[in-house]
């Protein structure tokens, strides 16, 4: 804008000279140089311009226009006494000033600015056009000089405008950089798959846990279609893009194809981005792998199932055994109905409460009651606790519990739980006048202490296709079926799950026709 100025201000100024050049020219061709000089005169006394004749040997001002003295607070004759330099101050020869100054090819005048000083010592901007001519019989500068404040003022406030607008401008970029970076943070830190599309349905940005679960990194998901990330059915897209005319959320169970070829189902949510006018400028999707979900409610089904089957049995023995008592009160069999009646109430209160303490098992771990425990004194009560039974059955239990064991950190009663439940197992499978055996020992495997303890019976083993489902819940082998030997199916669950809350875990060792021997593990020094 100031070259605009600047230009505008020239060329007035040699529009002015111009006239004043051809009025002159045209005197002297009429031979009337006094008319001339008197119109010379006449321009120079009253320009709207300040006009300084300088020296240009000495740099001393011999004429000046009473517009210029005004403009300078000086008297004519004090300014023709000073010399240009008193008035003009020096400019440094920067690129500022080379861009403010340049010189007319056509005319030679010489076009600047600088800063003229008031007699009260003040600056005045002005831009100067200098030109050499040739008057009065000697060589002369003559100085127009224009005042330019109001210019300078102007150009201050726009570059005031200027810089506040580039502040803003940083300040909007620095937000915007923020706001991304948060929006960023929080996209990667969510466990849901993220993409956002543009409205041809392309790839423009993925989350981490979208590359995560696809295995298809930003760069290699960009410009993918939806199309070949989700195996979408027929109805599906026919449901999107009647959702989608209407500027409505499309969700549906859909599934995940990643880029190893591996898939997996998942709960797809695909929103339309709108803008003002009602069209779609893109689409933001979240998803997730539900095969855990899938693989709990398949389990809740088993589940569910299973409980069924187990309660049917000693429901239909209750109600059968229930019609038998009031028909056998005439035969004399009734005591022996309720007798069977008793013992499919037991049967089904031990389910229950095994089912009760499954459920509290898998809720959480804080259900153990941690303390100091002397694993052999455990054991002992166990061992006494079942020496009525050994007597009934016929059958010898012998241990083996060294007196040296470590203090551990468990839960009591869960642990004699596990025991109790091990040593039912070999009682109800070991034959009438055989052994039992328990031996409890300290072992090292090189890194850590562990105390283990051997439950071994007699029975008839475990089928090597059984071995694999024996701590699955409700399940039962073929001798269990066949020998009549009551249980829930959920004893070494049960027990397998206490063990392992205490870090440790339960192995197994059979051999049909031979018995089978249970190991417990746990760690010592667990805090």
């Amino acid at each position: 804008m100031s070259f605009i100025n600047k230009f505008q201000s020239n060329e007035l100024l040699q529009q002015e000279v111009g006239i004043l050049r051809q009025r002159i020219a045209e005197l002297e061709a009429q031979n009337q140089p006094s008319a001339a000089a008197a119109y010379a005169d006449f321009l120079f006394e009253n320009s709207g311009e300040s006009i300084l004749i300088i020296d240009p040997y000495t740099m001393k001002i011999l004429e000046a226009n009473p517009n210029a003295a005004r403009r300078l607070g000086y008297r004519r004759a004090e300014l023709c006494d000073l010399a240009l330099d008193q008035v003009e101050m020096p400019r440094s020869l920067n690129d500022d000033d080379a861009e403010s100054a340049w010189q007319s090819s056509v005319s030679g005048t010489f076009f600047y600015e600088s800063a003229y000083r008031h007699n009260n010592g003040t600056l005045i901007p002005v831009e100067v056009s200098s030109r050499l001519v040739f008057w009065q019989g000697r060589d002369v500068l003559i100085n127009f000089v224009r005042d330019i404040s109001w210019r300078k003022e102007t150009e201050t406030a726009l570059r005031l405008v200027n810089n506040s607008l580039e502040e803003q401008l940083r300040q909007h970029a620095a937000d915007l950089a923020a706001e991304k970076e948060k929006l960023e943070a929080v996209l990667g830190s969510i466990a849901e798959g993220v993409a956002m599309a543009d409205a041809n349905k392309k790839i423009v940005y993925v989350n981490t846990a979208f590359s995560s679960l696809t295995m298809y990194g930003l760069a290699e998901a960009q410009g993918r279609s939806f199309e070949t990330m989700f195996d979408f059915a027929p109805r599906d897209l026919q449901a999107q893009t009647t959702a989608f005319a209407e500027g409505k959320v499309w969700s549906g169970e859909v599934v995940g194809l990643c880029q190893d070829g591996r898939t997996y189902p998942t709960v797809l949510t695909i929103v339309p981005i709108l803008d003002e006018d009602g069209r779609i400028t893109g689409y933001v999707t979240s998803h997730q792998d539900i095969s855990r979900f899938k693989a709990l409610d398949k389990a809740q089904y088993s589940f569910i199932t299973n409980v069924s089957h187990q309660l049917r049995t000693p429901l239909t023995n209750i109600k059968l055994y229930t019609q038998l008592v009031e028909d056998g009160l005439s035969n004399g069999k009734a005591v022996h109905y309720l007798h069977v009646l008793s013992q499919q109430a037991d049967r089904l209160e031990h389910l229950v409460q095994d089912i009760l303490e499954l459920a509290s098992l898998d809720s959480t771990e804080n259900v153990l009651d941690w303390r100091p425990v002397d694993l052999a004194e455990i054991l002992r009560q166990v061992i006494l606790s079942n020496q009525r039974r050994m007597q009934l059955a016929q059958q010898t239990l012998r241990y083996s519990l060294p007196e040296d064991l470590p203090i551990i950190k468990a839960d009591p009663a869960r642990l004699r739980q596990v025991f109790s439940e091990l040593l039912d197992n070999a009682f109800a499978y070991t034959p009438a006048g055989t052994d039992i055996t328990l031996e409890a020992a300290l072992f090292e495997d090189g890194t850590r202490q562990w105390l283990k303890v051997e439950v071994q019976d007699k029975g008839p083993g475990i089928a090597p296709e059984d071995q694999a489902h024996v701590f699955d819940r409700f399940f039962r082998g073929h001798p269990a079926e066949q020998g009549n030997i009551v249980g829930t199916g959920l004893g070494l669950c049960i027990a397998q799950q206490i063990t392992q809350a205490h870090h440790g875990h339960i192995a197994m060792e059979s051999t049909p026709g031979q018995g089978t021997k249970f190991t417990v593990w746990l760690p010592v020094g667990l805090e």
